[in-house]
């Protein structure tokens, strides 16, 4: 082997374990190792080594291949198996059988051949030390990512219980106003019930006995728009019903209730302070409302036999 080169200690690993069963080949790495500042533990064979392995810890172990009983390669399977933290470098002569692919396969870190000088040595720890903490940095930034994903994860599971949660919440209510509303409308349609009742047993027959009492002809048109708006007031209307395709306007649904009333076009645009022509124009379009254009048929009755 060549001369020892003097150097500054550097990061290596705490403690190391050198496997020779050769004592000057252990006495050569003892006084190298020290060189760096590093006290190795030395063992002269395999079963020496697994004893110091079961006492203490160890990061590196740099082991030789060509030993008896134990040789470097079961060595190498045996930490591998029982120790997968430790990092191997195997150390083995040209003459050996075992080269690169022997020693990585069976778990080894790296591979040297006698005789190495400080420089590979040293590289080779560099390199071990660094990819140690590298492969610790990558560890540590899966768990990390990991512990995000998990906590990502709870989060959305929590979220989603409470969107779940509020989507209850909102049909329960909608359900809810849904009651209310239905409730409301039964009411509001008693309510319209009785106010029609009411209308047609309170004010119709008052307003039959003012229509035949001495009007004249004012009081009379006056009378029969108080008449159409009350009635428009108090009667539920059909209108949505029989013209859902074509509505009428106000003003056509007003002068459908003064022909019910039998008014002429002239009554009736007096009635509204409009011109003849007017009721005449929206008396044609009622009658396209209702399909009976070009045909024979009776406005009037007509509008009667609508329900």
């Amino acid at each position: 082997m060549k001369a020892l080169d003097h150097t500054l200690p550097e990061e290596w690993p705490s403690a190391i374990l050198v496997v020779d069963d050769d004592s000057q080949v252990l006495q050569f790495m003892n006084d190298l190792f020290i060189t760096l500042g590093i006290s190795p533990t030395l063992a002269h064979n395999g079963h020496e080594a697994i004893e110091k392995l079961q006492a203490d810890s160890f990061p590196l172990v740099f082991t030789d291949m060509n030993m008896p009983k134990m040789d470097g390669l079961q060595l190498i399977i045996h930490i591998r198996d029982h120790y997968p933290a430790t990092d191997i470098v195997a150390m083995t002569g040209y003459s050996q059988d075992y080269d690169l692919i022997d020693v990585i396969g069976a778990g080894a870190a790296d591979y040297m051949t006698k005789p190495f000088s400080i420089d590979e040595l040293k590289a080779k720890m560099r390199r071990i030390t660094r990819e140690k903490v590298l492969f610790q940095q990558l560890q540590l930034e899966i768990a990390t990512r990991q512990n995000t994903e998990q906590e990502l994860s709870r989060q959305k599971n929590t979220l989603l219980e409470q969107v779940q949660q509020q989507k209850n919440e909102l049909l329960e209510i909608n359900s809810a106003l849904r009651i209310i509303l239905r409730q409301r409308d039964i009411e509001n349609h008693e309510l319209k019930k009785a106010q029609t009742a009411r209308f047609y047993k309170e004010i119709v027959p008052t307003l039959k006995k003012l229509r035949q009492s001495r009007l004249q002809d004012v009081q009379q048109h006056y009378l029969d728009i108080l008449t159409i708006n009350l009635e428009n007031i108090f009667t539920p209307s059909s209108q949505s019903r029989t013209f859902s395709h074509t509505p009428l306007t106000k003003m056509e649904t007003t002068i459908v209730n003064l022909i019910k009333q039998q008014k002429t076009s002239k009554e009736i645009a007096t009635l509204l302070k409009v011109a003849t022509g007017t009721i005449r124009t929206n008396r044609e379009n009622i009658r396209k409302k209702l399909q009976i254009t070009n045909t024979k048929k009776s406005l009037y009755k007509t509008i009667l036999s609508i329900p």
